[in-house]
């Protein structure tokens, strides 16, 4: 018999952290009970944390071990060794070796696009018309090369040179910087979001806990506080192959705990304008109160060699995964309501004669997100020839969904347990006192994870897709008006522009789809032959997640349209806004009303688009796309979720 595996909604359940329920204030780091909702709560709630008593003995324990082997001559990796290609090479200055990595690791680029001017040390500096450029004379007419003749004196000539000014040598020779406007925001491009460096934290100072790893207490503690002051290593977003961890990423944080001025990290208050800002790590420290750490024997090797960099990013991008999944079973209810379908698709019967643990529970949550509505069709008439059943975009949603929720609940598992992990190498045995070395840090089992989500959110997103262009398309919608125009067909085309914008999203969210780990290519003096690329896969995946988003929120825009309009169509046209509540599911209020209500979006028509009232408070007026992106927004915060999981809560009850 197969072990007992909760569902997914059990799962997602009790990941939720219901914000009407109160919470601890600190979080209790064991190195084995980290949760992706534990690591979502402090990376983008900031939530403190602490070490147990437990973790802080067993990392004590462990960290006399190592100084114990170099006292008897013993050969480590990484700690009398070089690294990786270069682990043939001996030091006995193992705290230089221990420098020297965070010194070569610390090579990505993160650029704000302030394109700040160089400092010139050490070039000579020739003046020309009054302004000083290196490498040149002072020939006539102000421009000479130093390779020009004609009578022209060459630089190294003593009577062609120049003084630099008073003004120049203050501002220590800095050249001219050329400015333009920039392709992208250079910062988002080349550096990671601070709820990424921080979930890395998090699940850095966890494995750290496992006492394994042959750390002091101090370089735990600094983790500590740099998570609980909010100081935020500043990591390149690219660089990483997730083969010996994520070593370069991981790098700029041990140089942030270090107080390199080389690095530098996101401080300051978060409630004042202007009061968070980038420094230096060393400033940024001495403001927090911090201590800068010195790496002791294998120290440096510790806090990089994990992969804590991509398990955070795909944790997060897990977390929203599965929410995004519960909330395709909302909008499907909803499109099986605005199509005018039927809930017999969602039979128990028909999950019970192919009873996959997915489908089985996705049916489940749509019959029971139908109850109570009043648009549900069989289409059995006798009189009235139409399709005996529905489409396929809600008639095998279940069977749809359903793989995607049982993948979305093997990728949370192996993810959980790369949270509790302890990932760097070489380990260390306390009980025997033994050093192992071996490839924990390998990631193979983050990219699993992510590519498994990245692919059911294509899943997901194709449905989305096929529900949504049903309700926009005359020909599919069971009786709504084309583009679902409140107006004449005529002269309104209204969700037409949405129609084509979910089919771009779509396409992207294909492309997405397809796999990173396939594109291994080897890595550092032939050492690294198999790489995991699971970061790259896990901000591929954040990214589908964004992508889905965008696709979601235009697809409720849609739905309480088409639902408004079936209002219509019982009641007939009348002055005031039309309301579906009265004709629609419990769950389905729910969600229409936070659309309608909280958000703020109405009832949409050619002579509300079309008024210069303003709809927000800096004088903006109305747009699909304005209220789209409030919906967008919504999702984003986590705000819609909390409507979604109510709502299952309810149904489960």
């Amino acid at each position: 018999m197969a072990p007992f595996m909760p569902s997914f909604t059990d799962l997602l359940l009790s990941q939720w952290r219901d914000p009407s329920l109160p919470t601890k204030a600190t979080l209790a780091v064991d190195g084995r009970s980290l949760t992706i909702a534990d690591v979502v709560e402090v990376s983008r709630q900031l939530k403190h944390v602490e070490l147990t008593s437990e973790s802080i003995n067993a990392i004590e324990v462990c960290s006399k071990i190592i100084p114990e082997k170099i006292a008897k001559g013993n050969i480590i990796y990484g700690v009398n060794t070089g690294f990786g290609g270069s682990a043939d090479t001996r030091s006995n200055d193992v705290e230089r070796v221990q420098q020297s990595l965070i010194s070569h690791l610390t090579c990505g680029i993160v650029a704000d696009g302030k394109q700040q001017p160089v400092l010139e040390s050490n070039t000579n500096l020739y003046q020309s018309n009054g302004v000083t450029h290196p490498g040149q004379s002072n020939g006539s007419n102000g421009v000479t090369h130093p390779d020009q003749s004609n009578g022209v004196t060459h630089p190294s000539q003593s009577n062609s040179v120049a003084e630099p000014s008073k003004d120049l040598k203050e501002q220590r020779h800095r050249t001219l910087v050329k400015i333009s406007l920039p392709l992208n925001d250079p910062l988002a491009a080349t550096c990671m979001p601070e709820s990424w460096a921080r979930a890395s934290m998090i699940i850095r100072l966890n494995s750290l806990s496992g006492g394994a790893s042959g750390i002091r207490v101090d370089i735990a503690e600094s983790l500590v506080n740099l998570l609980n002051k909010d100081v935020v290593p500043r990591i390149p977003v690219r660089g990483s192959i997730s083969a010996s961890g994520d070593l370069s990423a991981l790098a700029w944080i041990g140089a942030v705990m270090q107080g390199k001025s080389s690095a530098t990290a996101s401080a300051g208050p978060r409630d004042i304008d202007g009061a968070r800002r980038v420094t230096r790590a060393d400033v940024a420290l001495e403001e927090a109160g911090i201590a800068p750490i010195s790496l002791h024997a294998k120290e440096g090797l510790a806090i990089v060699n994990g992969t804590a960099v991509s398990a955070a990013v795909a944790a997060l991008a897990a977390y929203e995964s599965l929410n995004l999944a519960a909330l395709s079973q909302v909008l499907t209810a909803m499109s099986v309501e605005a199509l005018r379908g039927s809930d017999e698709s969602f039979e128990p019967f028909i999950a019970q004669v192919r009873p996959h643990p997915g489908q089985v529970d996705s049916a489940r949550t749509i019959k029971a997100f139908l109850s109570g509505s009043q648009l549900l069709n069989r289409h059995d008439s006798q009189n009235e020839a139409t399709l005996r059943q529905d489409r396929y975009s809600i008639r095998t949603a279940s069977q749809w969904i359903g793989p995607v929720l049982e993948d979305f609940c093997l990728a949370h598992d192996q993810l959980t347990i790369e949270l509790n992990s302890v990932t760097d190498n070489p380990l260390i045995e306390t009980a025997t006192g033994r050093v192992f070395h071996g490839g924990n840090f390998q990631g193979r089992a983050v990219t699993s994870a992510a590519e498994k989500l990245r692919q059911g959110l294509q899943s997901i997103g194709r449905m989305l897709f096929a529900q949504c262009t049903e309700m926009i398309n005359p020909t599919t919608s069971w009786g709504l008006p084309p583009n679902l125009c409140s107006d004449d067909a005529n002269d309104s085309f209204l969700f037409k522009g949405l129609d084509v914008v979910v089919a771009g999203l779509t396409s992207e969210l294909g492309f997405l789809a397809n796999p990173v780990g396939s594109h291994v290519q080897t890595a550092e003096m032939g050492n690294q032959s198999l790489n995991s690329l699971a970061l790259i896969s896990a901000r591929y995946t954040l990214e589908a997640v964004d992508v889905l988003s965008q696709i979601a929120s235009a697809h409720l825009m849609v739905l309480c349209q088409a639902l408004d309009l079936r209002s219509i169509e019982i009641e007939g046209r009348k002055d005031a806004p039309p309301d579906a509540t009265p004709y629609i599911s419990p769950t389905s209020q729910r969600m229409y009303r936070f659309i309608r209500e909280d958000l703020g979006v109405p009832f949409l028509g050619e002579e509300h688009l079309a008024s210069t009232e303003a709809v927000t408070l800096d004088g903006i007026t109305s747009s699909i796309g304005l209220y789209n992106t409030r919906v967008y927004e919504s999702i984003r915060s986590g705000r819609l979720y909390d409507i979604v999981l109510t709502a299952l809560k309810e149904v489960e009850e």
